[in-house]
């Protein structure tokens, strides 16, 4: 039996059946989709990766704004209390 889906390829003048050449492009359409497919998951492996990253920057960065006001509250007690205003 020959490949169908390599015959559906092929430019038919009269050999093979209209069956098996829609059967050919069937199955090639199938893989086309599922080429796409395979890149719409990558697609969302990608974005949920990015997200968590974004997420895990956006959480050190209020850390580090939390931080830089306690410190600077800690300064200016400091500064009272050696008699600056």
């Amino acid at each position: 039996m020959p490949n169908l889906k390599e015959l559906s390829k092929q430019n038919w003048i009269g050999t093979g059946t209209a069956i098996e050449i829609q059967t050919g492009c069937v199955q090639r359409i199938a893989d086309a989709t599922e080429a796409m497919a395979n890149n719409y998951v990558q697609l969302l492996a990608d974005m949920e990766y990015y997200k968590k990253e974004a997420k895990w920057a956006r959480e050190c960065s209020d850390q580090r704004d939390r931080q830089i006001s306690a410190l600077r509250g800690v300064i200016t007690k400091m500064k009272k209390a050696a008699g600056h205003e």
